[in-house]
């Protein structure tokens, strides 16, 4: 009987032992780094930066529609890390274990990319309503009334009708719980401005004076953001100047993904890329201009890390764009079965297109992704599941780590690096 107790004490330390030493810190901001983190719901994106000083922001919270039959299929990635929690509210939490701030409840800026629900949540029946003010909550709303925002900045503001109408065109294609959901964000940010003073703008093309570092500027004075493009606008940057890329709206209605916003952080010689959904392959039935990603390359230039634009799908990451940009390190925003394309990640990989060596790093590439594209997956990947912290330090050495949530918190499993950057 002793001899059994002794094995059961034993058994039940050793429990707690292991369990001890899946909870790896995970890695701390520290004044003058530059932190990215994109943190894994399952449920769309969700990216957080926190600038050199302090400042902070929160691109593309999303959230999807729950009440769609494919969103619990195995076409799509699960609840991460379960479903007790929303994502919004996962998010949030996420936020206060990382934030630098004496105020972890508050972010600088909050940015979406484009009005689609896995970068800025969906409204569908039975969406939860706020506590505090006249709108549903998910995505960004959702993290909205957990988290204060200093600064929101999307393509629309104030009238959302660039280049055409967004209500109007979402009516037209009958996409009713997406026009919902435009409204119900309306609401909410000027719900916000009024109560809060919270400031709403209209994201710039060409700025480099609208992100900026809010706490100490004048420490570090190689570290900016600069708006690349939106609403098919592109910034020049041998001209300084903005051109359109479409035709009038008369000929051609873009997609909601094609008028994506994206930007260039650059800290010393450092630089990381971030466009949202902005298509670079012309697809069947769309005309040679649904490419953007040719137009706005050479503004871009080398880079050291870049976000997959449009989860890496079939229409994005031209050969023309991946030689351009030339990353060390992929980041890719995964949550569907055809995430990413074969053939993309084929042109991502090819050492034709840019030699050298680039490790990428996935959010969840799906079981059905992996048997369907095989070897190609299994033999190019850092990670292919889990939480990325991308830190680079004042030096432009940089590290990117993986994490996974225990026990609601975030844990360190997997470190890579140091890289390099040089430069360009």
């Amino acid at each position: 009987m002793k001899r059994l107790i002794v094995i059961l004490i034993s058994l039940v330390c050793l429990q707690e032992f292991s369990h001890a030493q899946n909870n790896k810190p995970i890695p701390e901001w520290k004044e003058g780094n530059l932190d990215i983190i994109i943190f894994k719901t399952g449920r769309g994106d969700a990216i957080f930066t926190i600038m050199p000083d302090g400042t902070t922001m929160l691109s593309d919270p999303g959230e999807l529609d729950l009440t769609d039959p494919r969103t619990e299929s195995d076409r799509n990635s699960k609840a991460y890390p379960n479903a007790s929690r929303y994502a919004d509210e996962w998010i949030a939490s996420y936020i206060r274990q990382v934030s630098p701030s004496k105020k972890p409840s508050f972010v600088d800026y909050a940015f979406i990319t484009h009005f689609h629900d896995d970068h800025y949540g969906l409204i569908y029946d039975g969406a939860r309503k706020s506590k505090y003010g006249d709108y549903y909550l998910s995505g960004m709303t959702g993290v909205g009334d957990q988290i204060s925002f200093g600064k929101i900045l999307d393509r629309g503001y104030p009238n959302y009708n660039t280049p055409v109408d967004i209500r109007t065109q979402l009516k037209k294609r009958n996409e009713i719980k997406e026009y919902n959901t435009l409204v119900n964000y309306i609401r909410y940010a000027e719900e916000k401005k009024k109560k809060d003073g919270t400031k709403i703008e209209q994201f710039e093309v060409g700025s480099n004076k609208q992100i900026v570092l809010n706490n100490n500027p004048k420490a570090y004075p190689d570290f900016s953001v600069r708006n690349i493009q939106g609403n098919g606008w592109v910034w020049n940057k041998a001209t300084g100047k903005n051109f359109y890329v479409y035709p009038d709206t008369a000929t051609y209605v873009p997609s909601e993904n094609g008028l994506s916003l994206g930007y260039l952080i650059k800290y010393g010689n450092f630089k990381f890329y971030h466009g949202g959904d902005i298509p670079g392959v012309v697809t069947i039935g769309n005309p040679e201009y649904y490419d953007v990603e040719s137009k706005m390359a050479s503004s871009i230039g080398k880079v050291d890390v870049a976000i997959a634009n449009h989860h890496g799908g079939r229409d994005v990451l031209n050969p023309l764009f991946i030689k351009t940009l030339q990353p060390r390190v992929w980041f890719e925003v995964v949550w569907s079965s055809d995430q990413p394309s074969h053939e993309t990640l084929t042109r991502m990989l090819s050492k034709s297109i840019y030699p050298g060596e680039r490790d990428l790093f996935a959010t969840d590439i799906l079981a059905a992704n992996k048997v369907v594209i095989g070897d190609l997956i299994d033999n190019s990947y850092k990670s292919t599941s889990g939480h990325i912290w991308l830190q680079v330090k004042p030096d432009g050495s940089y590290t990117v780590s993986t994490l996974e949530t225990i026990n609601n918190k975030l844990s360190l499993k997997n470190s890579y690096g140091p890289y390099y950057s040089e430069k360009k």
